[in-house]
Order: structure tokens, then sequence, then C-alpha cells
């Protein structure tokens, strides 16, 4: 026996039933609206918070007890405190001036292992020369040559070979 001529029976009676939790009991058009003087009275206060309530300076001495507990058992950080940040932030610096002042087209880095393919070498050596280039626009006369495999030459805006 097929189950398909049950199926078709309950299927309408679902909908109905699902529709029915779609309305409002009430038959009104509109959600049902608190009055004004409900939403602005301040919150009650549960009762595991009664001593909060009571003792504000009770739960203070508990609040610091529990973060001097975390300090304790916090792992050491390498910056604490303001004289070790400061001396962090100057050290930043002088690292980011060093790094400011050194040329990267100048700098020749030996080639790794992955530019063994012949594709991957003329696509590494043209990027190195676009990016010098970019970084001497008046030495650069014409275009970089393309990468091999480059589609639109004038979109990544170099020569086509």
């Amino acid at each position: 026996m097929s189950s398909r001529p049950l199926i078709r029976r309950l299927v309408p009676l679902a909908a109905l039933a699902v529709l029915a939790g779609c309305g409002d009991p009430g038959g009104g058009d509109y959600p049902r609206l608190l009055p004004l003087s409900q939403l602005n009275a301040p919150p009650a206060v549960p009762a595991h918070a009664a001593e909060a309530a009571t003792d504000p300076a009770a739960v203070e001495s508990s609040l610091r007890a529990r973060q001097a507990a975390a300090r304790r058992h916090a792992p050491d950080s390498p910056a604490t405190g303001d004289a070790a940040l400061a001396a962090r932030a100057a050290a930043l610096r002088a690292r980011a001036g060093a790094l400011a002042a050194t040329d990267p087209a100048a700098a020749t880095a030996p080639t790794p292992a992955t530019e063994s393919d012949p594709e991957t070498a003329a696509r590494a050596k043209a990027l190195r020369q676009r990016a010098r280039d970019m970084l001497n626009p008046g030495a650069a006369g014409d275009l970089p040559p393309c990468p091999p495999g480059t589609a639109d030459p004038q979109a990544a805006g170099c020569a086509p070979d």
C-alpha cells in the first residue's frame, strides 16, 4: 500500500496548523505595545545579585581580589609597564627608519628553489623589473615585459612580447 494518499491528506492540515500559528491571538493588525512607564521602569534586581544591590563596597573589593589573582596567574608578557612599552615603541621606530633607508631595488636576494622552472623564473624576472620601474618611474622609458601567460597586457600595464 502506498503512503502517498495519506501524505496528500496531511499536507493541507499541516499547512493550516502552520498558518494558524502565525496569527495574532487578539486579532489586531499591530503587535501589542508596552506602556512607556513599563519600558522606563528601572530593572528588577534578581535574587542572586542582592549582595551587589546592598553592599557595593564588598563587591568592588571582591572584584579587585579576583583581578589580583588573575594577574598573579597570568603569564608574564614581554612588555609590561609604561617604560617597557616606550622602549618597544622606540625600537620599532628605529627599525622602521632603517627599513625606509634601504633601497629595495638594490637588494639582490638569491633565487629561490621554486624558480627553477623557466616559466616561473621568467615571471619573477618580469615582476622584479616592474617593481624597479615602479620605484624609479623616470628611468623606465617603455613598459616592462609581460610575464608569460598574461591575457590582457594593457590591463596589466606591460609590453607584450
